[in-house]
C-alpha cells in the first residue's frame, strides 16, 4: 500500500487570482526550454563518447528536470499530458528492476528497436545507470544512452508544444489557474518531504528508523541534492520572486499574508538546510532538519493556504507500492 496524495479542490465564495502571463513564460516556459537545452548539450557529449561531459551535462538535465517536474501544470489543461511526465522519470513509479533488463540489453544483439521498447528503458533513470555504471566509448552503451536522450527531449518538445497550445486555458479561468498551481505545489512538497527526504533518512512511515542512502533519487550518480535544491527553488520562482506576480502576491492580496509569509519562512528554511548538505547527509541531523523543514512547507501550503484561500482538499489512499 503507498499513500498518494490527491488534491480534490473547490473555489467558494472568494475570487483567487492566478498568476499572469510573465510568470507563465519565465517560469512555465522558461525551465521548459532549458531542460530541451541541456539535453541537446548531453547529446553531443554522447556523440562524443565523453563520459566527463556526459556526466555533468547529466547533472545539469537533472536539474532542469525537476524545474519542469515541480511545476508541471500540463497535465490539468489538457488531460492528454496526464502521463507524459512517467515517460521521462519513473522514480517512486515503477517496481521493475531495470538495471538488470538493461544489461542483458547491453549483452544482446538485439535491435536496440524492439530491445528497448518499454519507456521504463528510457527514462532519466535509465540514463543515469546507463552514464554512470558502464563505458560510453563502448558503441551499443553509446547508442542507448543516444536513445534515451532524444527520447527525453521528444517528450520535453511534446511537453513545450503542449504548454503554448493550451496555455490560454491557463489564463482564462484565473480560479482554476489559482488552485492547479497550489495543488500541484502541495503535492510535489509531500513527493520532496516523504519520498526524496524522509524515505532515505528513515523518517517516513514506510520505512521509520530504516535509513539509507541507496534509496536516495539519484543515488548512482549523486545528483539526489542538486534535485531536491532545483526544486526548492523552482517553488521559491513560484512563491517569492521580486521579478514578476507571483503566487506569494496572489495570496497577500486576498489577505493570507500570514499563511504565505509562513510557507517562505519555511521554504527559505529548507533552501538553507539543503545548501549545507551532501549525498551522504540524509541519514544524520542535517537530514532530520531538512525533513522537518519541508514538512512545514507542506503544512503551510496544504492546511493553512488551502483553508486561508479558500480551497477544500483531501488526502486519499491508493493502492500501489
Amino acid at each position: 500500500m503507498r499513500y498518494l496524495m490527491a488534491i480534490v479542490f473547490l473555489v467558494v465564495s472568494i475570487g483567487v487570482n492566478a498568476v499572469g502571463e510573465k510568470f507563465f513564460n519565465q517560469v512555465i516556459i522558461a525551465n521548459v526550454v532549458s531542460a530541451i537545452t541541456n539535453t541537446e548539450l548531453l547529446i553531443d557529449s554522447i556523440n562524443q563518447a565523453n563520459s566527463t561531459s556526459a556526466k555533468m551535462q547529466f547533472g545539469n538535465l537533472v536539474s532542469s528536470w525537476k524545474k519542469v517536474e515541480t511545476t508541471y501544470l500540463l497535465g490539468d489543461l489538457n488531460e492528454d499530458y496526464l502521463d507524459t511526465p512517467r515517460y521521462i522519470d519513473i522514480f517512486h513509479n515503477n517496481n521493475e528492476d531495470i538495471k538488470s533488463q538493461l544489461d542483458l540489453i547491453i549483452n544482446s544483439d538485439d535491435a536496440l528497436s524492439s530491445a528497448m521498447y518499454k519507456h521504463s528503458h528510457k527514462t532519466i533513470n535509465a540514463l543515469e545507470y546507463i552514464l554512470f555504471t558502464k563505458n560510453l566509448p563502448h558503441q551499443r552503451v553509446k547508442n542507448m544512452a543516444l536513445m534515451i536522450t532524444k527520447s527525453i527531449k521528444s517528450y520535453l518538445s511534446e511537453i513545450l508544444n503542449g504548454y503554448k497550445a493550451h496555455q490560454s486555458k491557463f489564463f482564462e479561468s484565473e480560479q482554476y489557474a489559482s488552485a492547479i498551481l497550489l495543488n500541484t505545489l502541495v503535492g510535489g512538497t509531500y513527493k520532496l518531504k516523504e519520498w526524496r527526504v524522509g524515505d532515505v533518512a528513515g523518517l517516513s512511515k514506510k520505512f521509520k528508523n530504516r535509513p539509507n542512502n541507496h534509496r536516495a533519487e539519484y543515488a548512482i550518480s549523486g545528483n539526489s541534492m542538486n534535485a531536491i535544491k532545483a526544486i526548492l527553488a523552482t517553488q521559491a520562482q513560484v512563491i517569492n520572486s521580486p521579478d514578476y506576480q507571483d503566487f506569494g502576491d496572489i495570496a497577500r492580496q486576498f489577505k493570507a499574508s500570514k499563511e504565505i509569509n509562513q510557507a517562505i519562512s519555511a521554504l527559505n528554511d529548507s533552501i538553507v538546510n539543503a545548501s549545507s548538505m551532501s549525498e551522504f547527509d540524509f541519514i544524520n541531523n542535517k537530514g532530520k532538519r531538512l525533513y522537518q523543514s519541508t514538512n512545514r512547507l507542506m503544512k503551510s501550503y496544504y492546511i493553512s493556504l488551502m483553508d486561508r484561500l479558500g480551497f477544500v482538499s483531501k488526502v486519499l489512499d491508493a493502492d500501489g507500492d
